[in-house]
């Protein structure tokens, strides 16, 4: 057998074979920078009898996610939310609210250059120091450890990393189809030009500083999916590859606790402020 390249650090002593895939492609992983990859030729399966239809071979064919027509009614509705605990919240928002509150300088800075940065006049002009700053700077929103994205800038080089990046952000912001599904491919690296590391954080940090009038400086569904739960009862439903996309779940409980709200607060960081407050409380 050839060897085996990783696409990533172009490696080929470090690459062992896991598997085999469902389409008769093999699976590797790369030991050195732990990425993982499909390689050769798909296998054409052989079309069964029609007096024999394997329910193993349906088992495994991947199912396209269903529309999201048909999923949004389902998701939990501000109006679910019982009257009682509304009137617990508004009163903690009020005691909140109390205190004076002036936007941090520093904040209001960063994220205004990064919306220029992000916007389609700014983002083939910005610099590569600018989008490789944006992925290790946690002012206005922590993303997580940037270990892997940094190791992934050093692999591919910053001239591929920022342009996997451009092509990243262009196809979130701007890309054919419904935002949710956009941002659901992305996280789960389907898109042909993801870059490792850029992840859930990153693309929903994104999301906030393109449009700061939607999605609030919460960056992981989990912590809203926590927020909402604790803060309004309302249970929301695990990820999976069907219904609840990762990038369903993560603007559909933006866009729920932005209603749940209301307009009392003078910007979205303030705002997010309030929901890590009222959970410890």
């Amino acid at each position: 057998m050839a060897l085996i390249v990783c696409p990533l650090c172009v490696r080929e002593d470090d690459v062992v074979v896991l598997g085999t895939l469902p389409d008769g492609r093999k699976e590797a992983e790369c030991t050195d920078c732990k990425f993982t990859f499909p390689f050769g030729s798909p296998t054409p399966e052989p079309k069964p009898a029609a007096a024999r239809k394997s329910t193993r071979r349906a088992a495994s064919t991947v199912v396209a996610p269903r529309p999201i027509a048909y999923v949004v009614p389902q998701f939990p509705k501000a109006a679910d939310v019982e009257a009682e605990t509304l009137e617990r919240v508004e009163a903690l928002k009020q005691e909140f609210l109390a205190t004076p509150y002036e936007p941090d300088s520093l904040v209001v800075r960063h994220w205004a250059k990064f919306r220029w940065v992000f916007s389609e006049d700014g983002l083939d002009k910005a610099t590569i120091y600018d989008l490789k700053l944006f992925a290790d700077d946690p002012t206005g929103a922590s993303t997580g450890d940037p270990t892997e994205f940094d190791k992934a800038w050093v692999l591919l080089g910053e001239l591929e990393g920022a342009r996997r990046i451009r092509s990243v952000t262009n196809h979130l912001l701007r890309g054919p189809g419904e935002l949710e599904d956009r941002l659901s491919n992305l996280v789960d690296q389907g898109f042909g030009f993801s870059m490792p590391g850029w992840g859930e954080g990153l693309l929903t940090k994104t999301l906030a500083v393109a449009d700061p009038d939607r999605f609030l400086p919460i960056v992981t569904y989990a912590e809203k999916r926590a927020i909402i739960e604790s803060l309004y009862g309302l249970e929301l439903a695990d990820v999976d590859l069907t219904s609840w996309t990762i990038g369903r779940l993560g603007v559909w409980s933006n866009d729920l606790l932005v209603e749940l709200l209301g307009d009392d607060f003078a910007d979205f960081h303030h705002a997010a402020a309030f929901l890590r407050w009222a959970h410890q409380h």
